[in-house]
């Protein structure tokens, strides 16, 4: 890849980043909202749906997020190239090949999970009609196929069909990735800067004389 292409795929992960922090402020806001509206069941409803829709919103970025740098196959000519470039990419930001929240196969299985409940037109809303809040302050929704899943709003410890997500852990990297990725594309407009600079040097010379 030429450095134009690795900067075009690095903004793309920026732009997810953005979407997961930004997922992770409305997660705080939903639940200081559930905590404030305690005595009114319908606002409760609505808070819980607003957690419910974020802490999803979360990991469907941080899968996109997590493609970008560890692609799922790398069989065939194209998946070579993705696995290719995606080692580019990880080299670029300094990112581990195998440990990292992000790589994750949870992730992967709950995007392909929840991909297949929204092919089926009553899935999420089965999921919006059956929003609870139980005792001990944990957030928990049953679906009409008795498919359980809950989050600890204290250490946002979210559960989703079985699968365990540590979303502090998972946003605290996040969070880290994007300053990296801020950090290397400041670097990358620095030797340009530089190039202007000493280009505009003789031309303010010349005219200082």
């Amino acid at each position: 890849m030429d450095a134009k292409e690795i900067l075009l795929h690095i903004k793309q992960a920026e732009l997810q980043c953005e979407l997961v922090i930004e997922a992770g402020h409305e997660l705080d806001r939903a639940i200081k909202q559930l905590q404030d509206w305690s005595e009114d069941w319908d606002c409760q409803r609505r808070a819980c749906e607003d957690v419910y829709d974020a802490v999803h919103l979360i990991l469907i970025h941080s899968y996109q997020l997590s493609r970008i740098f560890w692609p799922a196959k790398c069989c065939g000519e194209l998946g070579l190239d993705m696995c290719h470039r995606a080692m580019t990419l990880r080299s670029e930001i300094n990112l581990p090949d195998l440990r990292h929240p992000l790589r994750n196969e949870t992730l992967w299985r709950h995007a392909d999970e929840l991909d297949h409940s929204v092919r089926d037109n009553g899935s999420m809303r089965r999921y919006n009609a059956h929003h609870l809040t139980s005792f001990n302050q944990v957030i928990t929704w049953m679906d009409n196929e008795a498919m359980f899943c809950w989050l600890e709003p204290g250490s946002k410890t979210f559960v989703f069909h079985t699968e365990e997500f540590a979303l502090t852990e998972l946003l605290d990297a996040v969070l880290q990735l994007q300053q990296d990725i801020q950090h290397y594309i400041k670097k990358q407009h620095q030797p340009n800067l530089s190039l202007a600079k000493r280009a505009f040097y003789p031309y303010e010379k010349q005219w200082a004389n």
